[in-house]
């Protein structure tokens, strides 16, 4: 096992270093671990758009600004969340970029499964519930994505559990929107 990991790092890392797309282009690929555990891993099945520049990496200092921006941002989702309006909680993620949610230990990919998990527990009792946060961090990669973590609360039917949650923003023409959403609750949530 640590000999085909070796390889792995060492084929990633000649990928890597000469340019190669074979990572972006390779699709879904079954990787069997330890007895009868798989890890499926997925890419983009089309390559990026041309239009889409490299540019080396830097070190963006987040202003005030932008991390009220991104406070808004994410007040506006617990709010759209609280309302139990499954549109207007959809209208905090991108909408023309990959959506990946994780609800629990529940992956949904797309807005099409993200709506509809929506919907099934809005139609529950207590219906999605009360989100607030307790605290969060930020995390600016570059002037249009942050990643923000933190502790979110969530109250349904007398009931309130506290998880931790990542969020993936992007900042497109219509501010900060959610890219990636991860919720993780405990187990008795």
């Amino acid at each position: 096992m640590t000999r085909a990991r070796c390889l792995a790092a060492l084929a990633l890392s000649i990928a890597l270093t000469s340019g190669s797309t074979a990572c972006a282009q390779a699709g879904a690929q079954v990787v069997a671990v330890s007895g009868a555990d798989e890890v499926i891993r997925t890419a983009r099945s089309e390559a990026p758009a041309a239009s889409i520049a490299v540019t080396p990496p830097v070190s963006v200092p987040t202003t005030a600004e932008t991390f009220d921006a991104i406070s808004n941002a994410l007040d506006a989702a617990a709010e759209a969340w609280s309302s139990g309006d499954v549109e207007a909680v959809m209208a905090t993620y991108v909408s023309d970029e990959p959506l990946l949610v994780f609800l629990g230990d529940t992956p949904l990919k797309g807005p099409d499964s993200v709506r509809a998990a929506l919907q099934a527990r809005a139609a529950q009792p207590g219906g999605l519930g009360q989100m607030t946060y307790e605290w969060f961090e930020t995390l600016q990669f570059d002037v249009n994505t942050t990643v923000v973590s933190g502790r979110v609360v969530m109250r349904r039917e007398g009931k309130t559990d506290r998880g931790l949650f990542t969020r993936v923003l992007r900042r497109t023409e219509d501010g900060w929107r959610i890219v990636h959403d991860q919720l993780a609750w405990g187990p008795n949530a």
